[in-house]
């Protein structure tokens, strides 16, 4: 007999509370934080690129590199997460910022595309 318990497939929505949350550079240090492990020369050329990013579609461009990154270093399930929590925080941004709408992020699922 199968039945459901109330707690299982339910995913809490994360809320963040601070404002910090609401600023470019929260997601820039989101970015350094993944790779912060990671001792390679694109990693310097990653922080260059973080540097000039002015909006959150110039960081949904980025997450393909940051990944390979992680992944070469570490493995795919440590990128998986890593990015997955960068893509929460990404979508939390774009969905509350007053001067950035949902729509200059790719619709659908923050999922990685090969």
């Amino acid at each position: 007999m199968f039945f459901r318990l109330p707690w299982f497939g339910k995913t809490p929505k994360v809320q963040y509370h601070d404002t910090q949350v609401l600023e470019l550079d929260f997601l820039v240090d989101e970015f350094h934080e993944a790779m912060a492990d990671i001792k390679d020369p694109v990693r310097t050329r990653m922080h260059a690129a973080l540097m000039s990013c002015q909006s959150p579609k110039d960081l949904w461009f980025l997450r393909s590199k940051l990944f390979a990154l992680i992944s070469k270093h570490h493995c795919e399930s440590v990128a998986n997460s890593r990015v997955a929590r960068l893509d929460q925080k990404l979508r939390f941004f774009v969905d509350n910022h007053p001067d950035y709408s949902a729509d200059e992020l790719p619709s659908g699922p923050m999922a990685l595309l090969h």
